[in-house]
């Protein structure tokens, strides 16, 4: 009598669906402190430039037309329609 090879194993029958489950949790979540700080600014850059009509660059300068007219110009270079 011969006996029959056992069946390869598959790989979800290897990893538990917990371990893969955590796995996929701790790669999510190791990023640095910096990476969130430096996507939060890129973010509020992106608002004031896109969607900015002169209430926010009118605060931060003194001379608010130049940075409304900066923003303005950003807004052209990245294709926003502003008027």
């Amino acid at each position: 009598m011969e006996r029959e090879a056992p069946a390869p194993t598959t790989r979800m029958e290897e990893n538990p669906m917990s371990t893969i489950t955590a796995a996929a949790r701790n790669t999510a979540a190791t990023l640095p402190v910096w990476a969130w700080l430096a996507m939060a600014l890129a973010l509020g850059l992106l608002y004031a430039i896109s969607f900015d009509g002169g209430f926010l660059s009118s605060r931060v300068a003194t001379s608010g037309m130049f940075l409304h007219e900066l923003f303005h110009d950003g807004r052209h270079l990245l294709g926003v329609p502003c008027h």
